[in-house]
């Protein structure tokens, strides 16, 4: 079991590949560490997400960077193992642009252009690691299931048109390196219509969260009673930014 009180979810690995691995695919070429991510957002989009206990995916073709948007990855999964012909073709034709794609930090310290960017003056910062975000999904990941979920650490070598698969799955421009970025990418039975913006995962928060930061732009009377209210409502532990500001 987990510190959480949750078994334990697979983390299978493979040194410099992507390979089909029981309970979802792992890309992982950094050494053999289970790895702290945080992701930071709005305050409403958290609460929200505590209230309906849905993580929202925004699909990839909605991002800023125009090279991620337009490349259409025809050939991707198609080396995944262990699937039918008939499976590899359906991975093969995928068109990962259209993928819910969850984008995190590997960056413990505090940004604050991360703040400024994602989270706008009233904002959090989710930290967590690999492992509980798995393990707070409640969807289906067995073997033979049709919910697939590929994940790994984003490189930053403008290999746009490589037409390696992890290339085109984790790389991004060199202007967007300080972001150290964790990326997770689902595949799932559920997700039928391509035309929204995103998809919403059920997942237990309380597996999710180890705790939050406020950001440093919440007045700090705010800040103490944001702090209370959601210790006290949801059982999480709020931090308060070290960041300080005038």
């Amino acid at each position: 079991m987990s510190a959480k009180g949750v078994a334990d979810t697979k983390i299978w690995i493979m040194k410099d590949d992507t390979k089909n691995l029981n309970t979802y695919l792992y890309r992982y070429k950094d050494g053999n560490e289970n790895f702290f991510i945080c992701q930071y957002m709005r305050l409403d989009y958290f609460i929200k997400m505590l209230e309906n206990q849905h993580y929202y995916a925004k699909r990839r073709r909605i991002f800023n960077d125009a090279h991620e948007t337009q490349r259409k990855l025809l050939h991707t999964f198609n080396s995944v193992g262990n699937k039918t012909e008939e499976k590899e073709r359906e991975y093969a034709n995928s068109n990962i642009v259209n993928c819910p794609t969850a984008c995190w930090t590997k960056n413990s310290q505090e940004s604050y252009l991360m703040w400024k960017s994602y989270a706008t003056e009233m904002g959090v910062c989710i930290r967590s690691n690999v492992h509980d975000f798995i393990a707070s999904l409640k969807i289906d990941l067995n073997d033979d299931s049709e919910n697939k979920i590929v994940c790994g650490s984003m490189d930053y070598g403008n290999h746009f048109f490589s037409l390696e698969e992890e290339k085109q799955l984790f790389d991004k421009d060199i202007e967007f390196a300080d972001e150290n970025e964790f990326r997770f990418y689902f595949m799932l039975a559920s997700d039928t219509d391509k035309t929204t913006s995103g998809f919403s995962i059920p997942i237990n928060p309380e597996v999710l969260i180890d705790d939050i930061l406020l950001s440093p732009f919440i007045d700090n009377d705010a800040a103490r009673s944001i702090s209370q209210i959601i210790k006290q409502k949801y059982n999480i532990n709020v931090k308060q930014s070290r960041i300080k500001l005038q």
